[in-house]
């Protein structure tokens, strides 16, 4: 695990040595820099984090014996061995036991058809000196983050590109202007994160999940070469479903503890970390250490501990317990903010977890992915629900249907049901996953916000580049677009950036490719059966958890934010959203934060709308100002 940077058509040493010292979170072990000005100027720059092959051999930048190809990279090859042993009988000649090296011989050799070949999660890029070509990839579900930008070159020459890991980095090397994209703010108020290709930074775009560019004489094209599959439903019975998920479970997670130093694992108490707990043991056979997060007094009612204990103790984990209060947030919230890379309102858990656990491990298994792959969220069964009574709603005649309506805004029972049976598919999965809708934003604006956004996209338009017309099943598209959407622009990338925050590799074993393309075919009756969700997940497992696990209700996981922001964190909140200091950023109406604000206080709002504004007016204070 590493921080990855560099530039073409513009060399600097001094710039370059900035860059690294930005991400030197990321990289603590080591660190290289490999600058040139022939064939034209470029630079190449690691941060390493000693995973696999702790030897000096595994170094950074690393180029093929020829010395053409030059290759930075971030990230774990889970099947590099078999790779390795493939190459060595093509000829290839490796002076190291490193699964950088072997990304290196495998572009080396197939070009960018090695992305097919690979299976883990990763960022990289490999320079071409003979061709003065640069390649840039990133894993298939977007579980390692990658940044880029242009720029013309001030002499007159071809375009400049800078690229990295993180936004620190970008901005460390001074070749970026610290500005804020308008379109990214937009789909930030709705999603509370800023979705690929957009980030926070004007001028800067995220290579998306499952995609590679090219960059070469001045000129950038970006390609798909993997998207989550859409194929026929398995024609295979119950049991041998059951069997083959249980194998790739299995063979996901013995891959992911392939590691030159201690592995751990996040422990939350629910199906998907316990899951991934009692694999590991069985594999290993040894004792596991396992983290879990808990809460002072604001947070006893969704405390989960106890939860997490009933696996530690069935399994003889070496078991450490996090407790978080309101006080500690508070005392680390600078620290917090500029891990964060990009504003986001959630990944709090995560640093948090982090933190404590990188005192003991280098990597930890999480059980991220479980509740998008195998219709885990609530909204899974609302939609299935929403899907048989609207087959009726829809051919009802519009007055009875706005007499629904009319008695829903009397009738709060009625009501919901009306919200749920209206509209197509984005529109409700807005409700579920969208803060602030369209008009809400409108009204939330400045002025001055309203002029520079112009015409902005619609952030539900945004969503609507996730859904394949292919997919007319609700379980299908939502799995889709949680995957793609929540999961990929939220989860992952705060899981990214708050684990190597501190200089801790996180693994997502759940998410593991071939699983993916084998669970987006099993058919949604077995993922969602009689109102039971991740039914064949849990059916694959029930030899392994306990009883006590198994017959736990389903619980998103909760941190007493509310309690915070009225609490420990209530001065940052009103120093934060203070007219004065919306006034002065001049993004929003002042007495449209105001109102937000109130609304909260007096519980007719979510924390998570003025969470997310405080983190962004905090994020901006950190790395615009």
């Amino acid at each position: 695990m590493c921080g990855i940077w560099g530039t073409v058509n513009i060399a600097d040493q001094h710039v370059a040595e900035a860059a690294a010292l930005a991400m030197h979170h990321r990289g603590p072990d080591d660190h290289g820099a490999y600058v040139a000005q022939q064939p034209c100027p470029v630079a190449l720059v690691n941060t390493r984090l000693s995973i696999i092959d702790l030897s000096p051999a595994g170094h950074q930048p690393m180029c093929t014996p020829d010395g053409r190809y030059w290759i930075v990279y971030n990230g774990e090859v889970y099947n590099f061995q078999p790779l390795r042993e493939r190459l060595l009988g093509l000829g290839h000649i490796f002076r190291s036991h490193s699964d950088t090296e072997v990304i290196l011989h495998a572009y080396q050799e197939w070009g960018a058809d090695c992305l097919e070949h690979l299976r883990g999660m990763f960022a990289f890029a490999i320079w071409d000196m003979q061709e003065a070509r640069l390649f840039v990839a990133r894993d298939r579900l977007g579980i390692k983050p990658v940044y880029y930008a242009l720029s013309p070159d001030p002499a007159g020459g071809p375009d400049r590109l800078v690229f990295a890991s993180e936004l620190k980095a970008l901005l460390a090397s001074g070749l970026i202007r610290p500005a804020l994209n308008a379109q990214a703010l937009h789909h930030y108020l709705s999603f509370y994160a800023v979705p690929s290709p957009y980030t926070i930074l004007e001028g800067v775009h995220a290579l998306p999940a499952g995609h590679f560019l090219v960059f070469e004489d001045g000129h950038l094209r970006t390609e798909k070469y993997w998207d989550v599959p859409v194929q026929e439903p398995l024609e295979m019975s119950e049991d041998a479903i059951r069997r083959r998920l249980r194998e790739l479970l299995e063979e996901s997670i013995e891959l992911r503890m392939i590691a030159d130093v201690p592995v751990g694992a996040f422990l939350s108490g629910g199906i998907d970390s316990s899951a991934v707990v009692a694999l590991m043991t069985r594999a290993s056979g040894e004792r596991l250490r396992t983290f879990s997060i808990g809460f002072g007094q604001e947070g006893q009612d969704i405390d989960e501990r106890s939860a997490a204990r009933v696996l530690a103790d069935y399994y003889q984990t070496e078991h450490t317990e996090v407790i978080v209060t309101g006080e500690q947030v508070r005392e680390q919230l600078p620290h917090i903010i500029r891990a964060l890379d990009q504003p986001s309102g959630d990944g709090l858990n995560t640093y948090l977890v982090s933190q404590a656990t990188a005192q003991h491990v280098k990597v930890a298994l999480s059980g991220l992915g479980g509740d998008e792959l195998f219709a885990g969220y609530p909204q899974f069964r609302l939609f299935q629900q929403a899907d048989s009574a609207r087959r009726t709603w829809q051919v009802l005649p519009e007055f009875l249907r706005g007499l629904g309506r009319s008695m829903g805004e009397i009738i709060s029972p009625v009501g919901r049901v009306a919200y749920w049976l209206d509209g197509d598919l984005l529109d409700r999965y807005g409700r579920v996953r969208v803060l602030y809708d369209e008009a809400t934003k409108l009204s939330l604006y400045s002025p001055t916000a309203i002029n520079a956004l112009a015409a902005p996209e619609p952030s539900l338009e945004y969503l609507g580049r996730f859904v394949h017309p292919a997919e007319t099943g609700s379980i299908e598209s939502l799995t889709r677009l949680e995957l793609k959407n929540y999961m990929a622009h939220t989860l992952l990338r705060d899981t990214d950036a708050m684990s190597m925050a501190h200089s801790l590799e996180v693994r997502v074993p759940l998410i593991d490719h071939e699983l993916v393309e084998f669970a987006a075919r099993i058919p949604p009756r077995l993922k969602l059966h009689r109102g039971q969700t991740k039914h064949i997940f849990i059916e694959a497992l029930r030899d392994v958890l306990p009883v006590e696990v198994l017959s736990r209700p389903k619980r998103g996981f909760e941190m007493p934010v509310a309690a915070w922001l009225q609490g420990p964190l209530c001065d940052v909140v009103e120093d934060t959203l203070s007219p004065e200091s919306v006034e002065r950023r001049g993004l929003f109406a002042p007495q449209a934060v105001r109102a937000i604000y109130q609304d909260f206080q007096h519980g007719r709002a979510p924390y998570l709308r003025v969470w997310a504004l405080t983190v962004l007016e905090l994020w901006l204070r950190e790395f615009i100002d």
